[in-house]
């Protein structure tokens, strides 16, 4: 699916805001904010970036298509470990410069590499005076999957 002819150029603020034409606009990197949710539960997953060819992709396969800005590569969620994000809905805010994922996951429901459901798995505590880096608290305790046996050697990305 060719991205230059499925999405509308960006003419006019009310094109863009009170109009039906795809018309995203990406940053200066060729990006878009991807927030990803589970459909059933309103769960946040995880954030994540697409460039065209990943929201093209997305369209055209109803499967999660990403860009991996450490890998600088197209990036379909899954297609190593099986945890594909089935898209239910998706959906793009007021002035067109982020998406939103409604997804539900295959195998057992896992989207964060590091193994935890969520990629949201820590909280940052508030309201308190910090003399060191702050401590942050676990709100996920078990991993759903191990990384090592999924994202075995050079191609874990777990790496920093």
């Amino acid at each position: 699916m060719d991205p230059a002819k499925l999405f509308a150029e960006r003419r006019t603020v009310a094109q863009v805001e009170e109009g039906r034409e795809l018309a995203p606009k990406f940053d200066e990197h060729g990006l878009i904010p991807a927030v990803t949710t589970d459909y059933a539960s309103g769960e946040l997953l995880m954030h994540g970036y697409m460039n065209a060819e990943a929201l093209a992709r997305t369209i055209e396969t109803g499967e999660a298509h990403y860009y991996s800005r450490s890998r600088q590569q197209l990036w379909h969620k899954g297609a190593t470990s099986g945890l594909v994000q089935k898209v239910r809905e998706l959906l793009i805010d007021d002035d067109q410069d982020c998406v939103w994922l409604r997804v539900d996951v295959a195998g057992n429901g896992a989207s964060c590499h590091v193994g935890y459901r969520s990629c949201f798995y820590r909280r940052i505590p508030t309201g308190a005076a910090a003399t060191g880096p702050l401590q942050l608290d676990f709100t996920e305790t078990e991993k759903v999957f191990d990384p090592e046996q999924v994202y075995p050697g050079a191609d874990n990305p777990t790496r920093l």
